[in-house]
């Protein structure tokens, strides 16, 4: 657990709360504009409209392998997300001062590399997605080649709909 929390606080990253034991970025991941205009086209020509499929469709163009769900960080995005509504705020920090790394720890999650996206008014998961391909730093994450798994969750609705984001890789 100090582990844990000694690489959480040393790598945190500006870049939307992304932390690991990397340095936090890869010069290979693309954030250009054509980058956005295939992950956009990505999202319109998923083979379902599953958010896993429209995220791994953005993935794939952007030279990713797929994640897949898990269902610990849904309960880490879940607890972020109500959280959130429930005291009426917008942070990656959680009303108990927790961090990503900590909520996804708590849920049962060994991770060695945790980002996190956050977004509120959005409409449905297709909107929530394009904002965050628009996005340079949520983008990154969405196509970080690092992580393996992920969880989306929501709470609320119309402008107080909060939606969360977590994306992973377990030691």
């Amino acid at each position: 657990m100090k582990r844990a929390v000694c690489i959480l606080a040393i790598s945190i990253l500006a870049a939307c709360g992304s932390a690991g034991t990397g340095t936090g970025t890869d010069d290979s991941i693309d954030t250009s504009a054509s980058a956005t205009a295939r992950s956009l086209v990505a999202i319109s020509n998923a083979p379902d409209r599953s958010f896993a499929s429209m995220l791994n469709s953005v993935r794939s163009v952007n030279g990713a392998a797929p994640v897949t769900y898990d269902s610990r960080l849904g309960v880490a995005a879940q607890r972020h997300a109500d959280d959130m509504l429930a005291g009426n705020f917008f942070s990656h920090t959680g009303s108990d001062g927790s961090t990503v790394g900590t909520r996804v720890t708590a849920a049962g999650y060994n991770w060695q590399r945790v980002g996190e996206n956050i977004g509120r008014g959005q409409d449905d998961e297709e909107d929530i997605l394009r904002a965050w391909v628009n996005s340079s730093g949520h983008q990154a994450n969405n196509v970080d080649p690092r992580f393996e798994d992920f969880a989306l969750a929501k709470a609320g609705t119309g402008s107080q709909q909060y939606w969360v984001l977590v994306l992973a890789r377990e030691f």
